[in-house]
């Protein structure tokens, strides 16, 4: 509508969002979009997206052990779904998580509320069918998950800052920086206008 935009972060800090593309790169190459930052606020789509992006992340592979393939921001479907693939890919990864465990959008549900989720494959897991699915059932499966692949994620760890570092990015958090080549954000939509301040 007139007058709104989507946006990343908190009230007090946000970034604008990129335009994306067809294999939900951003304007800014390198930097990707999946979930409900890309539209896509359904759990099967959020998932499915993050599994496409990292299919054409893997791509962008490298040989140099100090610079990550890929960080992956947001612990929500999405960025669970593609957690997965890069592990599955054999990826150099860092997943990223500012609130104290998993869910994303699923983590702010009230008690008992009633997720609809579509049958979805994931990454190493495999087809997982659903239906109709209590917040708590839903946590309890992603938990399941990370504890079966052994996948990492840095909680309570919030993303500042994105620079552009010659042919890759360096990705400022509230505890550390990365040096990375591609990065996926898999975040929820909130907060007011601030630019990401990568160079297109």
């Amino acid at each position: 509508p007139h007058g709104m935009s989507r946006v990343l972060g908190t009230e007090k800090r946000g970034m604008d969002i990129p335009r994306v593309e067809p294999k939900l790169e951003t304007k800014v190459k390198g930097i990707f979009m999946a979930g409900e930052l890309g539209g896509m606020g359904l759990i099967r789509k959020a998932a499915t997206q993050g599994t496409q992006a990292i299919n054409t992340i893997k791509k962008h592979r490298g040989s140099s052990s100090n610079i990550l393939d890929v960080v992956i921001v947001g612990a929500g479907p999405a960025g669970l779904a593609s957690t997965l693939g890069a592990i599955e890919n054999k990826l150099r990864y860092v997943t990223l998580e500012q609130e104290s465990s998993l869910g994303g959008a699923i983590f702010q549900y009230p008690r008992n509320k009633i997720a609809m989720t579509a049958p979805v494959k994931l990454p190493i897991i495999g087809q997982v069918k659903m239906g109709e699915i209590s917040k708590e059932a839903l946590l309890e499966f992603w938990n399941k998950v990370v504890n079966k692949t052994g996948m990492k994620i840095h909680f309570h760890e919030r993303m500042e800052n994105i620079s552009k570092s010659s042919d890759s990015f360096v990705v400022k958090t509230s505890k550390q920086s990365y040096n990375t080549r591609t990065v996926l954000l898999a975040i929820r939509l909130r907060g007011k206008r601030r630019n990401l301040g990568v160079p297109v």
